[in-house]
């Protein structure tokens, strides 16, 4: 049986379209584009969407190989098939256009450097010396070529072969297991972004930035692309602030530049940020950006993304006609384009929509369309997702044996996977059916699982809704004490994060444990800020239980008030 290649994730079906438009626009002068992925399966899916994305503009693409690893009993040995590319493509004359994808330029680099792999010498493999000073060869016979490298090699030509590596006309890096930034997950009752993964850390980021920053003069197209990659980095850690600096320098430089593909990228980080800060206006404002530039610029896949992107924005807001008219833009390009796995992102993203507004039978109708294409192709990763918002629409439904059966499917895929972020989040969903069910004790066990996953991840977010959901337990058990110091951990998290959604959600659960003190004034000063921001940004639920809470609790108040 074949095994199915890795789907490509939103980001990467923009870089393939990104580098196809390259070598579209590179004719009769070449290019060369540097590609990082260790995944030889990622790489194969990669190679499959450049093949059908150049076949309309009539290029061909060729592989050459040159060199690869032989198995061997002690050591590592190579076989070499071309030793130098630099003459390997002087007397290249290419019948019709063509786009070569270069593999084993790390394996060539290792043998001829005579070491191990992950080794470090200062000795300079003879190949990165032609390619240093041969470069002119691949714009004089106008060759279009990809070279696929991993992160050392990456390093290695930054470093030992400047003029090479600055004559790129540009680098893209493939996830290994990627993550679409579209796909929300439910916590509890709140929804959750699964984290991307990239290849590189911060830390080796910075040490880049700062190497092409000393340039003189500086490599604007690196600077520029580190700074994008750093921002991105940096929203997922939260270090929201940081983040901005990083991407609004790299926003004036793409701007400087003229390069409107990366530009729209970061406008779409921008809007990212802005929308994690809670500043919605800001948020709204760099997706149109992005939108705009990606139908500027023909980027269909891009502009689905986008159009997705701004649909979150609204529907987080709880305009839910507006994002599901933006939803169904880019369910339409998909469909257009046959991309199956971003159309099983796009319908899991519509059943959302309806399951706000408690159209349950329809969120289950097009959730089970987007389980049936990550079924039919094995994408684990995303059937864990899809499984856990089935059980939640279960869940929401009052049935709670489908809940957790669903539940255990998607917990099974994330333990199989070693997926530790999603393992938190079905833990805690878990912990919320044993909650329900009046099941206390059960309900803390895996609450403390999921706890002690987000502590050891450092997932500040994830970790502000599990202290939530533990307060609300020892608030079930009648233990104010307990339940008010959790909660208040939450509270620090959500308000040093400036999550606004969320400390609605807080304030309005610390207003009832002070009303079960029967310190109503309290209570009621708390409930207040939580209506307040309930009304400025919480869900449609946070804002009709929090005037709920409220108003019972006026009517109390009137009630002790009418008694004397």
């Amino acid at each position: 049986m074949a095994i199915p290649l890795p789907f490509l994730s939103d980001a990467d079906q923009r870089a393939v379209a990104e580098i196809a438009q390259v070598v579209v626009h590179s004719r009769g002068r070449g290019c060369i584009y540097f590609a990082v992925c260790n995944n030889r399966l990622k790489r194969e899916s990669v190679e499959t969407e450049l093949r059908a994305s150049l076949r309309v503009p009539g290029i061909g693409v060729s592989r050459v190989i040159l060199a690869e690893r032989v198995a061997a009993s002690e050591e590592v040995s190579y076989r070499i098939l071309v030793e130098d590319p630099v003459a390997f493509f002087a007397d290249r004359v290419a019948v019709a256009p063509t786009f070569f994808l270069i593999h084993g330029l790390p394996e060539l680099i290792y043998s001829q450097r005579g070491l191990r792999e992950g080794d470090d010498d200062s000795r300079v493999a003879p190949v990165v010396q032609r390619l240093n000073y041969g470069r002119e060869v691949f714009r004089r016979n106008a060759i279009s070529c990809l070279f696929w490298l991993d992160p050392e090699t990456l390093a290695y030509l930054m470093a030992r072969a400047r003029d090479f590596w600055s004559f790129r006309s540009g680098t893209a890096r493939f996830e290994e297991a990627s993550s679409d930034a579209g796909d929300s997950m439910e916590v509890g009752r709140e929804r959750e972004t699964p984290k991307s993964r990239g290849i590189d850390s911060l830390h080796e980021k910075m040490e880049q930035l700062a190497v092409y920053r000393a340039k003189s003069p500086p490599d604007e197209h690196a600077v520029a692309d580190l700074l994008l990659d750093i921002g991105r980095i940096r929203i997922n850690k939260y270090d929201l602030q940081a983040a901005l600096a990083a991407l609004h320098e790299g926003e004036a430089l793409f701007e400087r530049l003229g390069d409107q593909q990366r530009l729209c990228r970061v406008k779409s980080e921008l809007s990212r940020a802005y929308e994690r800060l809670g500043r919605h206006e800001k948020a709204e404002e760099y997706s149109r950006n992005a939108i705009a530039l990606a139908e500027a610029t023909g980027d269909e896949p891009g502009l689905a993304v986008e159009y997705n992107n701004l649909g979150l924005i609204y529907q987080g807001r709880g305009e839910l006609e507006h994002a599901e008219a933006l939803l169904r833009k880019a369910i339409t390009i998909d469909e257009r384009r046959g991309d199956q796995h971003s159309l099983a992102i796009r319908y899991n993203n519509l059943s959302q929509i309806y399951e706000a507004r408690g159209e349950g039978d329809e969120a289950e109708n097009w959730l089970r369309k987007a389980i049936a294409i990550d079924e039919s192709t094995g994408h684990e990763l995303s059937l864990a997702i899809r499984y856990n918002n089935l059980s939640q629409i279960y869940y929401d439904r009052g049935e709670l044996e489908p809940a957790e059966a669903w539940l255990r499917k998607s917990i099974v895929i994330a333990e199989r996977l070693g997926d530790e972020s999603n393992l938190a989040i079905g833990y805690n969903n878990l912990s919320q059916i044993y909650q329900t069910r009046g099941e206390l004790q059960q309900a803390e066990i895996w609450l403390r699982k999921a706890i002690a996953i987000d502590e050891r991840l450092g997932d500040e977010p994830g970790l502000a809704v599990r202290y939530n959901n533990l307060s609300q337990i020892f608030d079930a058990l009648g233990q104010l004490e307990p339940a008010e110091m959790w909660l208040r951990k939450a509270i620090a998290i959500d308000e040093r994060l400036g999550d606004e959604p969320n400390l609605a959600i807080d304030y309005s659960n610390l207003g009832q444990i002070y009303k079960a003190r029967g310190d109503l004034v309290q209570a009621e000063a708390w409930l207040r800020k939580a209506l307040a921001l309930a009304e400025k940004r919480g869900s449609a639920k946070t804002l009709a239980t929090t005037r709920g809470n409220l108003k019972a609790l006026q009517d109390q108040l009137a009630g002790k008030d009418r008694m004397g």
